[in-house]
């Protein structure tokens, strides 16, 4: 394990009126940055009215291959996708332009919706590992700090990101690493503490976890939500998860994101993949 010998500088925070390219410039430098006031008051509360009911029907833990994996999910964490099939507050998040900039910045061609994920963690959950996301992607994480930015993310705060409930933990300059090959050791990271409404921003190479969460009766409520290049796989399967009955009322932008349309590379004209008789899924949705 490695030795750090001082303390890691705390992340860049901004409110989202500051400059944009003051926040591209901390996350260049550090792979994450923290954005307060990333949703209006009004959003956040429908987002987590929207919420209520799932997450208290949800039990915590969750199925898994491993032990490992079920381990990462958290026994004492609250998870679940398909969010714009039942909150319809979701859609405007997925199309936050502040989001789509960044994407744009960072992902070459089309991206689409990696996944929209609650994460509720709750009391006595210990720490996940640190980790960076674009290890589902195996050959990306093998290609280390040279490959191409494959995701971008962001970890909304739905209540108040502390030390005690386990806010996100950083490991900033992670994504500059030589080696990605490297463990990195805990106490180089630092902790994403936020009002609700916040989120801390961050990429796909970027080293990263929940903190533990050591309260005895307070519950963390996270929504991450993270693109990711067209030619990838996405974690989750949109399309299964929120049928086209339901997407077809959203704008055009998120139903790119949810799948209901096919990638364009880089430099190219037409789509190559998620095709229907080699055209754009478009043509095949109806009215």
């Amino acid at each position: 394990m490695s030795v750090v010998e001082t303390q890691p500088r705390a992340l860049q925070r901004f409110d989202i009126d500051d400059p944009f390219e003051g926040v591209m410039a901390a996350i260049d430098a550090d792979g994450s940055a923290i954005v307060e006031r990333f949703l209006s008051p009004d959003l956040l509360a429908r987002l987590n009215a929207e919420l209520d009911a799932r997450i208290e029907a949800k039990a915590p833990g969750a199925a898994a291959a491993s032990e490992r994996m079920a381990w990462f999910w958290g026994r004492q964490t609250k998870r679940f996708t398909r969010i714009a099939a039942f909150a319809p507050s979701f859609a405007e998040l997925l199309d936050h332009d502040f989001m789509h900039r960044w994407a744009a910045r960072e992902l070459a061609g089309d991206y689409w919706l990696n996944t929209g994920q609650a994460m509720i963690v709750g009391p006595g959950q210990g720490a996940q590992f640190l980790h960076r996301d674009i290890s589902i992607w195996p050959f990306l994480e093998a290609c280390g700090h040279a490959a191409p930015q494959a995701m971008v993310s962001c970890l909304v705060a739905l209540s108040d990101f502390t030390e005690a409930v386990g806010a996100t933990r950083v490991v900033p300059g992670s994504h500059r690493w030589a080696d990605f090959h490297r463990k990195p050791d805990p106490a180089e990271a630092v902790s994403a503490v936020m009002p609700a409404g916040s989120a801390v921003l961050y990429l796909g190479k970027t080293v990263h976890a929940a903190g533990a969460n050591t309260t005895e009766d307070e519950w963390r409520r996270g929504l991450h939500m993270s693109f990711c290049l067209g030619w990838l796989t996405p974690e989750e399967a949109s399309p299964l998860g929120v049928p086209w009955a339901i997407a077809r009322n959203y704008p055009a932008r998120v139903q790119r994101m949810l799948g209901y349309a096919s990638p364009v590379r880089a430099g190219a004209e037409d789509p190559v993949n998620w095709l229907v008789d080699f055209e754009d899924v478009r043509r095949f949705l109806g009215a």
